[in-house]
């Protein structure tokens, strides 16, 4: 378990940001389609993995008013993919990993992750996002560099990657982290329930 954390504490976050953002945060499949169905929202995540961590250089940057970014950004932490400290949003964790509830014919319950749907940040191209059937490496024009950002995430993750698609190359991070990691922490700790709405810290009122 100490080294699946240790290859997890690896990954990028902005000088800025604060020691206790997550490692590894899973999001509902219904919560991350509300997101990447969004530009606003999926371009609010890539400023803030390059460090815009306050609502008025957000609006700045985007030609908004902070009114409407406000919005956005109430709704990202809502769903978990944002937090607020001391008057400042960050991006809530390091991987952002895709799941749903699934209730079978026994009464069982099981937890599925989607491989192909997730979110990282990375230095260069800010937050990637992994949208799966709605990724199309084959006419992205930011598809080298999303290749780039995926397996230097790979190399950090000390995982090999064979797919020069990052789509792909990514399904086969987010199964290894899945199998290797995940499940390995679990068994090894505890999983904590809550609602963003636990999260600490109150935006300011516009």
């Amino acid at each position: 378990m100490l080294e699946s954390l240790k290859r997890m504490k690896a990954l990028s976050l902005p000088k800025e940001y604060p020691e206790n953002i997550d490692l590894i945060r899973l999001i509902n499949y219904r919560t991350f389609l509300g997101c990447i169905l969004n530009d606003v929202r999926c371009a609010i995540m890539s400023l803030m993995a390059k460090g815009y961590t306050s609502a008025l250089d957000i609006a700045t940057a985007l030609g908004f008013s902070r009114t409407a970014i406000y919005r956005h950004l109430h709704s990202l932490r809502k769903n978990g993919l944002v937090i607020y400290r001391n008057g400042r949003f960050y991006i809530a964790a390091r991987f952002f990993l895709v799941y749903d509830v699934e209730l079978d014919s026994e009464e069982s319950i099981k937890l599925k992750i989607y491989a192909d749907k997730g979110g990282f940040a990375d230095e260069d191209v800010g937050f990637v996002l992994v949208k799966g059937e709605s990724c199309r490496c084959d006419v992205c024009s930011i598809a080298e560099s999303c290749l780039k950002a995926v397996k230097n995430l790979a190399r950090k993750l000390e995982i090999k990657v064979r797919s020069e698609i990052p789509l792909e190359a990514f399904t086969e991070i987010a199964r290894e982290v899945t199998y290797r990691d995940i499940v390995s922490i679990i068994k090894s700790g505890y999983l904590i329930v809550k609602s963003p709405f636990d999260e600490e810290g109150h935006e300011e009122k516009e």
